[in-house]
C-alpha cells in the first residue's frame, strides 16, 4: 500500500493484505462505515469469539465468509483507491 498521506499503518492486522487500502486505517474505516456491509477485519478478530458464542446460545449458525485471495484478482484496485480518496476529501 502506498502512502496516500492519510494515516498509513505499517502494523496493520487486517487479514486481507491484497486490499488496495490495506494499512490505511482512515480510508478503511470510512469505507466500512459507508458501505455498512461488514466491520473492518482488525475489529472482527476482537468480536468474532463473542459473536460465535452468542449465535450458539441463540441456536443460530455463523459461517466464515471472508474474501479469499482469488476474489481480489478481479477487484478494481485503482478505482477503489480513487473513490476512497474522493470520499475522504469531502
Amino acid at each position: 500500500m502506498k502512502d496516500l498521506k492519510i494515516s498509513l499503518n505499517k502494523h496493520c492486522t487486517c487479514t486481507q493484505p491484497q486490499c488496495p487500502i490495506w494499512g490505511n486505517c482512515v480510508l478503511c474505516v470510512q469505507n466500512h462505515l459507508e458501505h455498512k456491509r461488514h466491520i473492518p477485519e482488525c475489529i472482527q478478530d476482537i468480536l468474532r469469539p463473542a459473536v460465535f458464542d452468542l449465535c450458539q446460545q441463540m441456536e443460530l449458525n455463523a459461517t466464515e465468509a471472508r474474501p479469499k485471495p482469488p476474489s481480489w484478482k478481479k477487484f478494481d484496485r485503482k478505482g477503489h483507491v480513487k473513490k476512497s480518496k474522493e470520499r475522504h476529501s469531502k
